[in-house]
């Protein structure tokens, strides 16, 4: 909607042409403007772009506009512009002046955009309501309105992504890439809209979505927004470290698939399972097309168990060329450890459950049932498919060698 001359606050100076020239023409008026807000983009850590528009009559001739700035604003990043006009000397202060040279006179439309640091700060609230095989993910966008000033009927865009190696520098082009889609962009009805991101560069990464309506932000208060809501798939896995829990419990993550369009943007949520509160997590950021793994806590639903199943151990000493005509005797000691590890589900569905234990470093696998999925240095994992109420095990065995010099022989 167009912002009329009532929205313009305007004080307007007529000087004489002998007064007022700089070789460029006689000054038709000097102007304070001071424009309405019409959007604003918030980028992490507080950087925010505030776009101001509106429109007023203009004579022909040259003018200079005194622009009314908050004291916070990038300076460098302050872009004015004016419809039929062309800039002919900008003088940069607390208030900048820009002297323009408009060609007709007529109705002309007015743009300002600028940088403001620490101006406002947005944060995703999500609630977390796990089901058997799915999960509700619900968002709101929390927005604190740090501008200095009440912004009325707003566009207000929001930017997430994974962090940046040099924020400022891309929150910068990203800004100035946002003006150009603004324009363009098209209402959606509750979900938010994201505009294009550029095609190259790391500035891919950055999102910005655009909530649906002009928006109301009262100065230095925390105002919700419906951000989306989404029923994603899941798949569940039991993580369970067997070296340091003998006997559990397992861990219990969600992976939640996001189906939707947009990215969801990281934060913290409030989980619910059954219906009942569960705990606080954290949601990773997760582009659209990807799962987001949710940490549900501690679980019941597999029992299991690790024990030393046997242990031998060997020694002999045998004779080895020495330096010379001399011979060593040495000891060989051997060690052998067999590990039982038992999985039972408590549960009527399958479960997949992921097992790590570890290893001397020295060791030698001599046998191990099932065959581990990866093995390290001094790890071992497994993947295991567990059917409902049934046992699962995982039998290993390993050897270490140590060799000790006893004595020289000659």
């Amino acid at each position: 909607m167009k912002k009329t001359l009532a929205f313009i606050v305007l004080i307007l100076a007529l000087y004489p042409a002998s007064a007022v020239d700089d070789g460029s023409g006689e000054i038709e008026a000097v102007t304070i403007i001071s424009l309405p807000v019409d959007s604003v983009t918030i980028y992490p850590d507080g950087l925010a772009t505030v776009k101001r528009t509106g429109e007023m009559e203009v004579t022909e001739g040259v003018h200079q506009f005194v622009l009314d700035l908050p004291s916070s604003v990038n300076m460098e990043s302050v872009r004015f512009a004016v419809t039929n006009a062309t800039v002919e000397k900008i003088v940069f202060d607390d208030n900048p002046e820009y002297t323009l040279n408009v060609s007709s006179t007529g109705l002309q439309e007015f743009e300002l955009v600028y940088l403001m640091p620490r101006a406002g700060l947005w944060m995703p609230s999500y609630s977390v309501h796990l089901e058997e095989e799915n999960v509700l993910v619900s968002a709101q966008a929390v927005v604190a309105n740090n501008f200095g000033e009440d912004l009325e009927g707003v566009r207000l865009k929001l930017v997430s992504g994974p962090p940046q190696a040099e924020p400022v520098a891309l929150y910068r082009e990203a800004a100035m890439f946002d003006y150009a889609l603004a324009e363009e962009a098209e209402p959606v009805a509750y979900a938010p809209k994201a505009a294009p991101a550029p095609t190259t560069g790391e500035l891919e990464t950055l999102y910005i979505y655009e909530l649906e309506g002009r928006k109301d932000l009262e100065m230095d208060k925390e105002v919700g927004f419906p951000f989306f809501e989404e029923t994603a798939p899941i798949t569940r896995i039991y993580t369970w470290d067997a070296y340091y829990q003998n006997e559990g419990p397992v861990a219990e993550v969600v992976k939640a698939n996001n189906t939707m369009k947009d990215p969801w943007p990281a934060g913290s949520a409030l989980l619910y399972k059954n219906g009942e509160y569960v705990s606080e997590v954290d949601i990773p950021y997760t582009p659209t097309g990807t799962e987001a793994e949710i940490e549900v806590g501690s679980s019941a639903d597999l029992k299991v168990n690790r024990k030393l199943a046997n242990y031998s151990s060997t020694e002999e000493i045998v004779t080895v060329p020495g330096t010379g005509n001399a011979s060593q005797a040495m000891k060989v000691t051997t060690e052998t450890w067999t590990y039982h590890l038992s999985l039972k589900s408590n549960i009527d569905r399958n479960a997949t459950a992921e097992v790590s234990d570890i290893k001397p470093l020295k060791a030698e696998i001599v046998s191990a049932v099932p065959e581990p999925k990866e093995t390290t240095a001094t790890g071992l994992e497994w993947e295991m498919e567990i059917l409902p109420r049934e046992e699962a095990t995982i039998e290993y065995t390993y050897r270490v060698v140590t060799k000790e010099v006893m004595a020289s022989v000659k």
